[in-house]
Parts: structure tokens; C-alpha cells; sequence
């Protein structure tokens, strides 16, 4: 008879502990890593990594951290200062228009996201990013503009507290959907999952693909089958930067500052 408490035993069982309470997600998919290394599992490896070190490079960067972003500015004018004004990308130059949008691609690893979440709940309930080229652009803009007395000093991205943990949960969702697969694939009496099974899992809780399922029946004539098929998405990426933009000798709107 298999010895049901040793599925109380081994990592696994301790990641699954984690899952249910308030550890770190970073601590969470470090011990994911090791499990990989463990199981022979390639793929369960590589998923925590990329949430541990980010999604750069050649990485494609999965939905759940494309995130709405409110595009604002920072100015001065002649008797007043401005701070966190919205405004839409019509109002940024043409050449940039098609590239910053109202959102935010979270490339960051997991621990730089929970210190994000830490730093929006101390600054109001909000974080300010860095818009590419941000400098660059917004003294291009007061070019444009001529006035002196009005003056753009900054351009961001403002990101939300409730965006960025969601984005976690969505990571802390992940997790729990990946033990509970390798809960149901790991018998009792064992206490690391096959790589196929942690790859199995990984694709399943990640990549929301579940292998599809023959069922054979017996017939009178013959033997029939009937095969189903979960859905399946692949993580398609979206740059927000084209290379070799240069910020040069175009004709573009000016950004207006309004006094509030």
C-alpha cells in the first residue's frame, strides 16, 4: 500500500506550502527552479527563471504582463508647477505615436515587481516609469513648443498599485494551478514528478495547453475513437521600441501644458 504521508514530504510538498501562505514569490519559484533541476523537467526550469531574471531579449513576454499604464507629464509654467498630467499619445510626437501606448510591458523579474507593488502602496498608490527616450523627448517637445515659460521637465509612465499586484497574482495563480497538476500526475508514493509530467504541468499551468485526449470505445463493428483538445495560446510579444529611431529635424505637435 503506497505511503500516503510521504506526499507531506520533499519539495513539492513544501512549494505547495508556500503556495497557501504569504512567502515570497521569488523564494517560491527559486525552490521551482531546484525541483526542474530535480525532476529533469527543462521547461519547469526555465518558466521560473524567466519570472525570477525577466523577460528580455528574445523572450516573448506572456499577456498577463502587458499592463494599462497612464501616460502623464511633469512641467512648469510661468507661475505654476504641473504634476502627473495625463495626456494621450496623439499628444507626443508622430514618429513616437505608434510606438508608446497606453501600456506598460513588465519585462522586470518577479522580486522587482513586488518592490514596485511595496514602493506605490508608500507613494500614494502609484509608481512612476521611465518612457524611452523620456529625456530625449521631452526637450524635443519644448523645442516644438518655443515658449520658455512653458516647460516640460519629465515624461513617464504611471503605473497603479492594484496593475502590478495584479500581475503577481497572476504568478501566484500559475503556481497553484502547476502543483496541483503535479499533485495529480506524482503518486503518493513518490515524491518528484517525471519530466514528463513537470513539462506536462508547465505547459498546462503556463501555457494553458492540455494535451489532447483519445478516447477508445468498443463497437459491435469495429473499435471508434473520439479525440478532444484543450485550448491553447502561445505568449506573443509586443515591442514598444523600434531600433534606430532617431529624434531629429521632424515637424510634430506640440504637447500644451495646462495650468491646473
Amino acid at each position: 500500500m503506497a505511503d500516503v504521508t510521504s506526499r507531506d514530504r520533499g519539495l513539492l510538498a513544501e512549494i505547495e506550502r508556500d503556495v497557501l501562505s504569504d512567502r515570497s514569490l521569488a523564494e517560491t519559484l527559486r525552490k521551482c527552479i531546484v525541483l526542474g533541476g530535480r525532476a529533469g523537467s527543462t521547461e519547469l526550469r526555465d518558466w521560473a527563471s524567466k519570472e525570477l531574471r525577466g523577460y528580455y531579449g528574445d523572450n516573448a513576454l506572456p499577456q498577463h504582463r502587458q499592463m494599462p499604464a497612464i501616460i502623464a507629464l511633469d512641467g512648469v509654467t510661468f507661475n505654476a508647477k504641473i504634476t502627473g498630467q495625463r495626456i494621450g499619445p496623439s499628444q507626443l510626437p508622430d514618429f513616437v505615436r505608434e510606438h508608446v501606448k497606453e501600456q506598460y510591458e513588465l519585462r522586470d523579474g518577479v522580486g522587482e515587481i513586488e518592490a514596485l507593488a511595496d514602493q506605490a502602496r508608500r507613494d500614494g498608490g502609484s509608481v512612476r516609469l521611465s518612457l524611452p527616450m523620456g529625456a530625449d523627448l521631452a526637450q524635443y517637445m519644448n523645442r516644438q513648443n518655443g515658449d520658455e515659460f512653458q516647460q516640460i521637465t519629465s515624461l513617464y509612465w504611471q503605473v497603479s498599485e492594484p496593475a502590478l499586484r495584479s500581475v503577481l497574482d497572476q504568478v501566484h495563480t500559475s503556481l497553484a494551478e502547476l502543483v496541483g497538476e503535479l499533485r495529480a500526475a506524482t503518486p503518493a508514493d513518490q515524491e518528484l514528478p517525471t519530466p514528463e509530467a513537470a513539462n506536462q504541468a508547465v505547459n498546462i499551468a503556463v501555457g494553458g495547453k492540455r494535451p489532447r485526449v483519445t478516447v477508445t470505445t468498443a463497437q459491435s463493428s469495429g473499435a471508434g475513437s473520439t479525440s478532444t483538445a484543450g485550448s491553447s495560446g502561445e505568449p506573443k510579444e509586443t515591442g514598444f521600441w523600434t531600433r534606430g529611431r532617431r529624434i531629429g529635424a521632424l515637424v510634430v505637435g506640440v504637447a500644451t501644458i495646462v495650468a491646473a
